[in-house]
């Protein structure tokens, strides 16, 4: 697979499908690998807390699996057919690996005296899964959504996008926007908050960001919203 580093200008220009939401897996799955690597095998309470993390985590990466799978792949297939495979067979290859990253997990919640060894295996695997998501997410970005750019209008780009959205449940809304703001950029942090403002209702708006910050927050109070992200 070659690794492509350059991004076309007027590609960047226009409705991206992947580039934030993949900034903030990014993110979530560098925390998770630091996770299970700092954990504490002797620390109970500490390995019931990161074991109960890393199945939120694996549950959300589904969703995300799984929205790509429905809106995005479907659309391009339409009108490229067979053009997403290379993706979904990396996807098949994603769920292998939850299903196996779930069971070193319940190794790990299970063992006694063969608990450090189970937490290795278990931090060993995340780690390659981690890093074959790195590359997949670079394909789909610099291959896959280069091909919906030249197949499809900005409008229709936007409107898989919405599509997208509206079928997040509030709860997993606000975990991915923990994790999307986290890594976003100052200006990106802004322009994202900036954009859920004018595209919501002010009420959920304003339940939506007080999910991420944990607490009322009022537009405009940026340092409150970097110390509930970062």
């Amino acid at each position: 697979m070659n690794a492509k580093t350059e991004i076309a200008a007027e590609v960047e220009a226009r409705e991206d499908l992947y580039y934030a939401v993949h900034k903030g897996i990014r993110l979530a799955n560098a925390r998770m690998l630091i996770a299970l690597g700092r954990l504490d095998p002797a620390d109970e309470e500490a390995v019931v807390e990161t074991l109960t993390a890393l199945s939120a985590h694996l549950d959300l990466s589904l969703s995300h699996l799984e929205h790509e799978n429905r809106e995005i792949h479907t659309a391009i297939d339409a009108r490229c057919p067979g053009s997403s495979d290379h993706a979904a067979e990396d996807h098949d290859d994603h769920l292998h690996a939850f299903g196996e990253l779930r069971r070193l997990a319940e190794d790990v919640a299970s063992a006694t005296v063969d608990r450090p060894a189970c937490l290795r295996r278990l931090y060993q695997r995340f780690a390659l899964f981690f890093a074959n998501d790195l590359l997949h997410m670079h394909e789909e970005e610099t291959d896959l959504m280069p091909l919906m750019e030249r197949n499809f209008s900005n409008e229709e780009l936007a409107g898989i996008h919405q599509r997208i959205v509206q079928s997040i449940p509030l709860p997993e809304m606000i975990r991915y926007g923990r994790i999307m703001l986290g890594a976003a950029s100052a200006p990106e942090r802004v322009a994202m908050v900036t954009g859920m403002e004018m595209g919501l209702p002010s009420e959920a708006f304003s339940v939506l960001m007080g999910g991420i910050v944990g607490k009322a927050w009022r537009m405009g109070d940026w340092q409150a919203l970097d110390s509930a992200v970062n």
